[in-house]
């Protein structure tokens, strides 16, 4: 059976140009395939713990201080929102991978340099430009990811006088939780839990944190794929495509295409050499006797005294008689 993937591998949806649909390869040994979720972040939050979503665990603040927002990229209810306020209580999150379950998101906090600050394990830095599309910018962060492998985080190097950014996957059992200003006893401060390991060194933010869900999965490896033709049908398939392709010819009757595709006429064979009393026909292409009308006469002649013959011993017979 085939191991499943990575957070960070079959992400080639996630392209420069936009997102595209959801990369589902096949496996080489035609067993298991990604399921992926098909409601909201706040959909997923909610039906927390029940069978068949993504997380078996996930708890928030209310919603004056936890709020859930569209984005323009992925849709209703994709950011949650976690307000830092000063005379009132501030927000906080926290949940954890159901099993077989996957995730990638994007945190951003208003807090400078707050993630290249307090990460502590495995992870690479990138620069983060607001002129550029977002997805850009995401799918660069994300191919980053994937060379770098799982589990790693990537957090913005460039963001001394701006936000501060940081892109993880989260596996079965990985957890995320953020309290903005340390007020609850049901979540972390700031924590990124990878394999057990923790990846933030557990400091208050003080100010306002967004989490966007990028996308939500499960693998499924029960799942059969169709199988596969059988090799020696896709070989004739494919020597029948050569064969067409080598005796298809556009072009009139004595011409060819040439290498730069334009039609030109069929060169004619040098002639061959032919052996004495042969010559070369241009028209069979091959070598044959040579033509001499003395040999029509000589042969005539030769049928003639034969004749002759015959007739003197036809004649001597009928006297003897």
């Amino acid at each position: 059976m085939a191991t499943k993937p990575t957070p960070y591998q079959d992400l080639s949806w996630i392209q420069n140009d936009g997102l595209k649909p959801y990369t589902n390869p096949r496996p080489s040994d035609g067993i298991g395939r990604w399921e992926y979720w098909q409601g909201t972040f706040k959909e997923a939050f909610d039906s927390e713990g029940d069978a068949g979503t993504p997380f078996s665990y996930a708890k928030k603040s209310g919603s004056s201080n936890a709020k859930w927002q569209d984005t323009g990229t992925f849709g209703d209810n994709a950011r949650l929102k976690l307000i830092e306020y000063d005379t009132q209580t501030s927000g906080y999150m926290t949940f954890t991978m159901a099993d077989n379950w996957q995730g990638l998101f994007y945190v951003k906090s208003d807090n400078d340099d707050f993630f290249q600050d307090e990460v502590k394990e495995s992870y690479i830095e990138g620069n983060w430009n607001d002129d550029d599309p977002f997805v850009e910018e995401l799918g660069e962060a994300v191919n980053d990811l994937e060379d770098e492998g799982f589990p790693s985080i990537w957090v913005q190097e460039n963001s001394e006088y701006t936000d501060s950014r940081m892109i993880t996957g989260l596996d079965s059992g990985d957890y995320m939780s953020f309290d903005v200003d340390a007020e609850s006893d049901k979540a972390a401060q700031s924590r990124v839990r990878l394999n057990g390991v923790d990846y933030l060194k557990n400091t208050q933010m003080d100010t306002n944190v967004y989490i966007t869900c990028v996308m939500l999965r499960k693998w499924n490896p029960d799942y059969l794929w169709p199988a596969l033709p059988e090799d020696d049908e896709e070989e004739e398939e494919e020597e029948q495509e050569d064969e067409e392709d080598e005796t298809f010819n556009p072009c009139p009757e004595g011409q060819m295409l040439n290498e730069f595709g334009i039609c030109v006429l069929i060169p004619t064979p040098e002639p061959e050499e032919c052996e004495a009393g042969f010559e070369w026909n241009p028209t069979t292409l091959t070598c044959e006797p040579i033509y001499n009308p003395a040999d029509d006469v000589s042969t005539f002649g030769m049928l003639a005294l034969l004749g002759a013959i015959a007739l003197v011993v036809f004649t001597a017979v009928k006297v003897m008689k």
